[in-house]
């Protein structure tokens, strides 16, 4: 009831929106709220490159992984940061679910991101729908912790006295079928 709720909260609030250039094909949206404020990022493909993706890890297992990412459009139609990265790796036994977020202001530099997973312990993930025609739909929440990223090694290492940052959201997305493993 509660990602009902946030759903349809996040959905009757305004969003910033701008027009992405026409090579630019929209499958969906990742909708955040962190820190208060509702962001949308758009999930896009263009003829080259999907921001969604879903590849099998082991089918004989029934583990396969959802990749997405949702981009900021910038002024010029192209996209640029910040960008929402969810990666979710599903198995036949709901209990073997995990789920990784990652908030990016940037290339690997000395700039941060944010990171959530399982793993961790910071996010968790619900109600994920599958259609048959590429459609993944899932709500989330949960704690993204302030990481400083090498730039030459791009290894991650938490900053330390840093408060973890609160998120929700919900992800709404049709997977191109030549970018799915079904």
């Amino acid at each position: 009831m509660r990602f009902i709720l946030l759903f349809l909260t996040l959905f009757s609030l305004p969003l910033r929106a701008q027009e992405m250039l026409p090579e630019y094909q929209n499958l969906g949206y990742i909708d955040l709220l962190m820190e208060g404020e509702e962001r949308r990022f758009p999930i896009v493909a263009t003829s080259e490159r999907s921001f969604a993706n879903k590849y099998e890890l082991s089918r004989e297992n029934g583990i396969f992984k959802i990749r997405l990412a949702g981009v900021t459009p910038s002024e010029d139609g192209n996209w640029e940061f910040p960008m929402v990265s969810i990666d979710i790796t599903t198995h036949t036994n709901e209990m073997f679910r995990s789920i990784y977020i990652d908030y990016a202001t940037g290339y690997f530099r000395d700039d941060y991101s944010f990171r959530a997973s399982t793993q961790e312990q910071t996010a968790v993930y619900g109600e994920l729908v599958e259609g048959e025609n590429g459609l993944v739909e899932f709500a989330f929440r949960g704690q993204l912790v302030h990481y400083d990223v090498d730039p030459e090694t791009r290894v991650s290492t938490p900053q330390a006295g840093k408060a973890p940052v609160e998120i929700s959201g919900r992800v709404s997305v049709i997977i191109p079928e030549e970018y799915r493993e079904d």
